[in-house]
């Protein structure tokens, strides 16, 4: 494959993404919180239990700021935290069951409108399209942990 081809598909992966995610990302608005907050407790809702050094390194930014957005979510009852049993320490922060239906209700926003989005696709378009995401998400598998929870699906 050539470098030009491989470039030309990384470019308009990328453009076609951010667009994609930008316009869903309306949705997130309905939940009444940043994406900055928004992101962290996605990160506890789908991938579970962090500490807040795993936090702050996962979204790359300081302990401090971190902490500021855990208290945030901890008094609006979204994120609680705990102590490790093993190494007293270490503060676990674990999304809530209303963390967590608050992060469920977002992403069944978000796909409803890409779904929107794909309205407009014939048959067969829409079943290239369904053959690149498999594509896609072998790449994917490539970069995350074998455990990772399964996204929600639809009904």
């Amino acid at each position: 494959m050539s470098d030009d081809l491989l470039n030309r598909v990384a470019n308009q992966l990328h453009s076609i993404a951010i667009h994609v995610l930008r316009r869903a990302r309306i949705a997130d608005r309905q939940s009444g919180l940043t994406p900055e907050r928004l992101s962290l407790l996605s990160i506890l809702a789908f991938a579970g239990p962090k500490s807040i050094s795993e936090l702050a390194a996962m979204e790359m930014v300081s302990l401090p700021a971190i902490t500021r957005i855990v208290n945030f979510l901890e008094e609006l009852g979204l994120v609680s935290r705990d102590r490790k049993s093993d190494d007293g320490r270490v503060v676990r922060v674990t999304a809530t069951e209303h963390g967590l239906e608050l992060m469920e209700e977002g992403r069944r926003r978000r796909v409803e409108h890409v779904a929107e989005e794909l309205e407009g696709l014939r048959g067969l378009e829409l079943m290239v399209v369904a053959e690149a995401t498999q594509l896609l998400e072998k790449i994917d598998e490539r970069y995350l942990p074998a455990s990772r929870p399964e996204p929600a699906q639809a009904n």
